[in-house]
């Protein structure tokens, strides 16, 4: 099947005019990750007059990862479409695949969506998935206002303390982009001490 997205894909770089049939096709595709796949692969081709349709037929995929993905594909073009593919993948309950959902996500994000998209990170119980996530999303995260950004750090450091020390500096780490835009350099350095510091005492 992976051949037949190859083939897809070459059919429509060659000759844009077989688009509506190749997402008739995709539309046929009764294995959702093949059918989201080709979704995928499609995307980035499709004429404005055929997202409709390529959303419509992403919408048929039950599966919450392989919407996801499909979604995040279309996002590109279809932007209104975001709040959708967030709540898709925060619906994923495979960590691994939650994490891949949300970091593909995270640099399309409007600032509204931020503060959900890091809650659903920071539901993520896998350390090393999580801060993936968390440092996907910091970048965005630096850029909105510090009138707003600053109750959303504190909310989530109290939701991230509640945790081990490791993983505590595990995600301080990931969000280092975040404690900068709040704090600037001089303070940021001061927070590496302090936390140099309790670590010496704090399992």
């Amino acid at each position: 099947m992976p051949s037949s997205d190859s083939a897809l894909s070459a059919l429509a770089d060659k000759d844009s005019s077989v688009l509506p049939e190749a997402l008739a096709v995709a539309k046929t595709i009764q294995d959702e990750r093949y059918r989201a796949s080709a979704l995928n692969t499609l995307a980035d081709k499709l004429p404005l007059e055929l997202l409709p349709e390529a959303l419509a037929v992403a919408r048929t995929i039950q599966d919450e990862q392989y919407r996801a993905s499909a979604l995040c594909a279309l996002a590109d073009k279809l932007p209104q479409i975001l709040s959708e593919a967030l709540v898709a993948a925060r619906a994923i309950h495979n960590q691994e695949y939650r994490t891949n959902a949300l970091s593909a996500l995270a640099d399309k994000l409007p600032p509204e969506l931020l503060p959900e998209a890091l809650v659903a990170a920071g539901t993520i119980h896998y350390q090393r998935y999580r801060s993936i996530a968390l440092s996907a999303l910091a970048s965005g995260l630096s850029q909105m206002p510090n009138v707003e950004l600053f109750p959303l750090w504190q909310d989530t450091l109290h939701e991230l303390s509640l945790r081990t020390r490791p993983n505590l500096l595990g995600d301080i780490e990931a969000l280092i982009l975040v404690i900068f835009a709040l704090s600037g350099e001089a303070a940021t350095v001061e927070i590496a001490r302090a936390i140099v510091d309790v670590a010496r005492w704090w399992k």
